[in-house]
């Protein structure tokens, strides 16, 4: 009974060993990124670089807030964001309920034609979306950088199976109480999917902040452009400033990060319940 305690013991000390040491290998170029975007530019061309700064200094943000217009970069990416996440969550979840509960003409031919799109690769749209965007007057507009980005497929085929388990005897209960149809999705189902919402929510947001390629293609004005983008005008304009470089992306990954650390709980809820049913 000993020896059986005693490999289960050896094999939960070598899990928590591998689990530590990827964890690690995930997690240390972050460390090192935020870490290095307080050193200045001198210390990266030494011949022994150190993981830690001879001497923390926030001088790297300022020139950032001051030579950049971060604060206007940081605006736009909070803004589009902010739509993209609202739209995304309201559009997915009524298309996910109008699938998984009601019967329609054509709905199968849809919803298959939905499913379809996820299939296309984003690349292949750049082009026929562009000449809309364009065709609409919608380039260089902050609408034309936020429309596109208003729903996720992948998200309604999420929705419309996460939906479907809601028991259909209880929807009829409310009906029969003389609940209308908007009272039972905000009231019955709404409550009932909440880690189906945390998860399409931080998927959306953590796409929409990284966004480059819609925006690059989209944006002509310097106001209009988003933390992505912020990045690359830095790399084109300093290309040797990897003090800045590190320091903006340090500025860009940190929202993402709290997200992830505050959400993970829902994250991980949300998939283990929806991404398989």
């Amino acid at each position: 009974m000993q020896s059986v305690r005693r490999k289960q013991k050896i094999v939960r000390i070598l899990l928590y060993a591998l689990v530590f040491s990827l964890a690690f290998i995930v997690a240390f170029p972050f460390f090192w990124m935020i870490l290095a975007s307080f050193k200045d530019i001198k210390e990266f061309y030494v011949l022994k670089p150190k993981l830690f700064p001879e001497k923390f200094s926030f001088a790297n943000y300022t020139e950032l807030v001051t030579k950049l217009n971060i604060p206007r970069y940081y605006l736009n990416s909070i803004l589009v964001t902010t739509v993209q996440v609202l739209a995304n969550v309201v559009i997915v979840l009524m298309a996910g309920y109008g699938f998984a509960k009601y019967q329609f003409r054509g709905k199968n031919f849809l919803f298959i034609m939905v499913l379809s799109s996820t299939m296309i690769p984003w690349v292949a749209t750049i082009i026929p979306l562009y000449i809309m965007a364009n065709n609409l007057h919608l380039v260089d507009t902050m609408m034309g950088l936020i429309i596109p980005g208003m729903a996720d497929a992948f998200s309604i085929f999420l929705a419309r199976n996460f939906i479907s388990s809601v028991p259909t005897p209880l929807l009829e209960a409310a009906r029969i109480d003389g609940g209308g149809e908007t009272k039972i999705f905000l009231k019955v189902v709404i409550p009932l999917i909440k880690p189906l919402i945390s998860v399409i929510t931080i998927q959306k947001m953590v796409s929409s902040w990284n966004a480059f390629q819609w925006p690059l293609l989209v944006v002509n004005s310097d106001e209009l452009r988003t933390l992505p983008l912020a990045i690359a005008k830095l790399s084109s304009q300093y290309y040797d400033a990897y003090n800045l470089k590190l320091a903006a992306a340090t500025l860009t990954i940190i929202p993402v990060l709290i997200v992830y650390i505050v959400f993970q709980k829902y994250i991980v809820e949300g998939v283990s319940l929806s991404g398989i049913k």
